[in-house]
């Protein structure tokens, strides 16, 4: 391996603690991969047998709605891991991973890396510390995700003008959660519009309603016998008025 991926890997949350022989030994049969704008890294579905270290670039991870719609789960770049979750419960993948641009990415093998796991206690702490940044994050998601749902269903929409969509560089976890709802940002546009409309409904059929109201209203009057005398006693009196 190449001391400037070496290097790069140094400065990743999975391995910024190991050790310099640790490290080697965790790349020893790594290999790096390339990949065009747009071309998938990983599908979900496929089975796990490496993860990926992103060594230039950005990808999506990306999984389905209902619907079909691609909703993007998160975005990573230089120095972040993709794959490495379904190493552990040894499950096919539970997302897909999609380059935003032309990625390289040192890809590293399963059985290397459980075989060193067992051995030293630095090869494993270093991938714990990097679940737990994933995890830190996760959890500011689904902060993210019940805040605006609160919001939503009190009708409060304010958060709309605060957010911006998918970006790069969004700072901290808790700008990237936000700025990653897309698929949510989008729903709650279209609550909100479609909420906005049903109110400019209800008042023009409320206008309707006033006037209807309004017209059958004159016509019981107009159409009483009592209005028929009071009439025909207005139109003698001009008469009158008229002749004298």
């Amino acid at each position: 391996m190449s001391e400037d991926v070496l290097k790069r890997l140094r400065k990743t949350v999975f391995f910024e603690e190991l050790s310099d022989d640790a490290l080697a030994a965790v790349t020893a049969g790594a290999s790096v991969r390339r990949y065009a704008k747009d071309e998938p890294m990983l599908r979900k579905g496929d089975a796990a047998d490496s993860f990926f270290v992103i060594l230039n670039g950005h990808v999506k991870i990306v999984t389905q709605g209902a619907k079909g719609e691609e909703i993007i789960i998160n975005m990573v770049g230089p120095g972040e891991t993709v794959g490495e979750m379904s190493l552990i419960d040894e499950r096919p993948r539970s997302a897909g991973v999609i380059a935003l641009e032309d990625v390289e990415a040192l890809e590293l093998d399963k059985d290397v890396l459980f075989a060193l796991m067992t051995q030293r206690t630095d090869v494993t702490l270093g991938i714990l510390r990097g679940y737990s940044t994933r995890l830190r994050f996760s959890t500011k998601y689904i902060e993210k995700v019940i805040d605006w749902s609160q919001k939503t269903a009190e009708g409060d929409y304010s958060f709309l003008e605060n957010t911006q969509q998918v970006v790069e560089n969004a700072g901290s976890d808790d700008d990237k959660a936000a700025q990653l709802l897309s698929a949510f940002f989008s729903m709650v546009t279209k609550v909100k519009a479609r909420e906005e409309g049903l109110k400019q409904q209800l008042e023009r059929l409320t206008i309707q309603i006033d006037q209807e109201r309004r017209r059958r209203e004159f016509e019981e009057i107009t159409g009483t016998e009592f209005y028929s005398q009071l009439k025909a006693q207005a139109k003698a009196l001009r008469q009158k008025r008229e002749q004298g």
